[in-house]
C-alpha cells in the first residue's frame, strides 16, 4: 500500500518529486548541524572567545538556510500537489470507463466506496506535505538521537524505547478511525444530500412551499450525531494512553537532566555537552510530538488511498465479453432484427426475478412497443439490450447471433437510446445534441435532428439558439422544462442514426400538442430502422407496428393495436382505463 502510494505520487512528476526531497532533506539537516555547533560554540567561548565567531556565522546559517529554501520548496509542493490530484482523477475517470455495465454502479455500497474515493482524492496531495513533514522530522530527529548518543548511548535508546509506543498506538487509533469513516460513508451521503436539498436551486420551490428545510435539518444532525459520538470515544481513548505515555517519557527526559546534571559536575562532562543535551532533547521532544501527528495523518491518508485503490482494482466488466475475435457489428447488420428468447433477469443481491421467461420478437425495420404499468420490468429490457446487464438466463439475439458475441463498443455505436431518465448535461444546446454523435457531427447535423423532434423551437426560443448554455450553474446559462428537455434528449439520439433505435418512455413529459406533431415525423424520424419503444402511455403505441404488452415481468399479449383490442384482454383493459379520462 505504502509503496502504491508512492509510486502514485511519483507518478506525478518523478523529476520534481526527487528535487523536493533533496530540498526536504537538506533543510531538516540544518537543525542538526545547529545543535552540533552550539556545543562547539559554548566549548570555544570557554577557551578562546575569537575562536568562536567563524562557529557563530556557521550556526547563523543553520538558521537562515532553511528559511531560504522555503519558498522553493512550497513551489514544489503546490505543482505536485496539482500533478497529484489529477493523477487520481484521472484513475477514478478510467475506472468509470473500465465498468462498461451497471453491476457495481447501481449497488449502494459503490456509491459509499465512491464517497470515500473521493474524499482520498481530495486528500491525496496531503501525502505530499505529510511525506515532507515525516520524512524531515525523522531526519533531524535521527541526527539529534546521534548526538545524544554522544553523551551516553543509553540517552536515545531510552527515548526511542518510549517513543514507539505512541507511534503504535497512534497507528491503531487511525485505523479505528478510518472504519468509523467507513461504517459511516452511507451516513456521510445522505448528509451531503440532506445540504444538497436545502441548497439546490431544482429543490428550492418545494423545499420551501412544504417547509421540509427543517426536516431535512433534523435528519443532518441525526447522522452527525451518531458519526460524532463514535469520534469522541475515539479522541477520549486516544488523550487517556497519550497522557499515560506523555508522563513516561517526562520521566525520561528529567532522567536524562539528572545524568548530566551529574556528570558535568563530577567533570566528566563539558557546559557545550550540556548546552547540547538541553538543545538536543527541546528540539527532540518537538520533532517526536511532530513526526507522531505527521505519521498519523500519513496513516489516514494511505487507508484512505487503500478504498481508492480497491474501488480501481475493481473496475472491471461483470458483463461477458467476447473471448474470440467479436462479431463485426457492420456485416448484415443494417436495420437488425432483434429477439429476446426465454430471457429471465434479476437484479444483484435480489431475491426476485424481474423478467421471468420473456421472448418477443422485433422485426428489421419494424416499430415495436412494449406497454406495462410502471414496474412491468420494461426499462430492464432497455438495459437488457444495451448491455448495462446480461440475463440471467436466456438470450437476446442480433440477426441471430447472441449480443455477447458483438464487440461492445461497436454494437453501442450502432444503438440509439432515448433513456427515461435522460441526462441533463450542463452544456449548449448545441452541445447537448450533438454529443449523440461525438466527433463526427456538424451544424447541419445537429439543426436537422433539432427539427426533426421540435428541439428548433426550443432553440428558437433561446437568446444565443444553439450556442445557450443549458444550466444556471454556470454564468449565461438557463433552465429548460421537462418537456423542453426531453425534446433535447430525442434530438441527442435523432442525431446517432443508428441502426437500432430504443425510446424508453419518449413523449412522457410532452403535453398533447407537441407529442402529436412529434408522431407526425415520427416515420421520417425511424425510416430503415429497427424501433423498439417502451411505454405506458397507449396514444404511443398505438401507432408501432407490433405491440407487447408486459404485465409483472411477464409477457401476456401481444399482437396488433387493434386486434388486442378486439381480443379484449389485458391491453384492452388498460387502453380503455386511459382513454376514459379522456372522454
Amino acid at each position: 500500500m505504502v509503496l502504491r502510494s508512492v509510486r502514485l505520487v511519483l507518478s506525478a512528476s518523478p523529476w520534481m518529486f526527487a528535487a523536493y526531497v533533496v530540498l526536504v532533506a537538506a533543510g531538516n539537516a540544518m537543525p542538526v548541524a545547529g545543535v552540533w555547533l552550539v556545543r562547539r560554540l559554548v566549548d570555544s567561548l570557554t577557551v578562546h572567545a575569537s575562536a568562536s565567531i567563524p562557529l557563530g556565522v556557521l550556526y547563523a546559517l543553520t538558521l537562515l538556510l532553511p528559511a531560504a529554501m522555503r519558498p522553493a520548496q512550497a513551489v514544489l509542493m503546490s505543482s505536485l500537489m496539482d500533478w497529484v490530484v489529477a493523477v487520481v482523477d484521472r484513475a477514478l475517470m478510467a475506472a468509470g470507463r473500465s465498468m462498461p455495465d451497471l453491476y457495481r454502479v447501481e449497488r449502494p455500497e459503490f456509491a459509499d466506496a465512491l464517497q470515500l474515493s473521493r474524499e482520498a482524492a481530495l486528500r491525496a496531495p496531503s501525502l505530499l506535505q505529510g511525506v515532507q513533514w515525516a520524512l524531515g522530522e525523522t531526519i533531524t530527529l535521527g541526527g539529534l538521537l546521534i548526538l545524544l548518543g554522544t553523551l551516553n548511548p543509553l540517552l536515545p535508546v531510552a527515548l526511542a524505547v518510549l517513543s514507539l509506543p505512541r507511534l503504535m498506538v497512534e497507528r491503531r487509533l487511525n485505523r479505528a478511525r478510518w472504519q468509523v469513516m467507513v461504517d459511516h460513508s452511507r451516513s456521510a451521503r445522505e448528509m451531503d444530500y440532506c445540504v444538497e436539498m436545502t441548497t439546490d436551486p431544482v429543490a428550492a420551490k418545494e423545499v420551501r412551499v412544504f417547509g421540509i428545510g427543517g426536516f431535512f435539518l433534523g435528519r443532518f444532525e441525526e447522522h452527525h450525531g451518531a458519526a460524532l459520538a463514535e469520534i469522541r470515544r475515539l479522541r477520549m481513548s486516544q488523550l487517556r494512553l497519550f497522557t499515560v505515555f506523555g508522563g513516561l517519557h517526562a520521566i525520561a527526559l528529567a532522567g536524562g537532566l539528572w545524568y548530566v546534571a551529574t556528570e558535568s559536575g563530577a567533570g566528566r562532562m563539558t557546559l557545550g555537552d550540556v548546552a547540547l543535551y538541553l538543545n538536543a532533547v527541546v528540539q527532540a521532544e518537538n520533532r517526536l510530538l511532530a513526526l507522531t501527528n505527521w505519521l498519523g495523518i500519513i496513516g489516514e491518508i494511505l487507508l484512505r488511498l487503500s478504498g481508492t485503490f480497491r474501488l480501481l482494482d475493481d473496475a472491471r466488466p461483470r458483463i461477458s465479453l467476447p473471448s474470440h475475435e467479436p462479431q463485426p457489428s457492420e456485416s448484415g447488420w443494417r436495420a437488425p432484427t432483434v429477439e429476446f428468447r426465454h430471457v429471465r433477469f434479476r437484479y444483484p443481491e435480489s431475491t426476485q426475478d424481474v423478467l421471468e421467461d420473456v421472448s418477443f420478437r422485433v422485426e428489421a425495420g419494424e416499430v415495436t412497443a412494449i406497454v406495462g404499468v410502471n414496474g412491468a420490468g420494461k426499462s430492464t429490457i432497455v438495459k437488457l439490450l444495451t448491455r448495462m446487464y446480461d440475463p440471467s438466463s436466456g438470450l437476446v439475439l442480433f440477426d441471430g447471433v447472441p449480443i455477447q458475441e458483438y464487440d461492445l463498443e461497436e454494437l453501442r455505436r450502432r444503438i440509439s437510446v432515448t433513456y427515461q431518465d435522460f441526462a441533463r448535461l450542463a452544456l449548449t444546446l448545441g452541445e447537448n445534441i450533438a454529443i449523440g454523435r461525438l466527433g463526427a457531427a456538424n451544424a447541419a447535423m445537429v439543426q436537422r435532428a433539432a427539427r426533426l423532434v421540435g428541439a428548433d423551437e426550443v432553440a428558437a426560443g433561446l437568446s444565443q439558439g444553439y450556442d445557450t448554455g443549458l444550466t444556471r450553474r454556470f454564468e449565461g446559462g438557463v433552465d429548460l422544462s421537462g418537456g423542453e428537455w426531453q425534446k433535447v434528449a430525442l434530438a441527442r439520439a435523432a442525431i446517432r442514426e443508428a441502426d437500432l433505435v430504443v425510446l424508453d418512455e419518449p413523449t412522457a413529459a410532452l403535453d398533447a400538442d407537441a407529442e402529436y406533431r412529434l408522431f407526425q415525423r415520427f416515420r421520417e424520424l425511424m425510416a430503415g430502422r429497427t424501433t423498439l419503444m417502451i411505454s405506458h402511455r397507449f396514444s404511443t403505441a398505438r401507432m408501432a407496428d407490433q405491440i407487447v404488452v408486459l404485465d409483472e415481468g411477464s409477457i401476456v399479449e401481444a399482437g396488433t393495436h387493434a386486434g388486442l383490442l378486439a381480443r379484449g384482454g389485458h391491453y384492452a383493459t388498460l387502453y380503455e382505463m386511459q382513454a376514459g379520462r379522456y372522454r
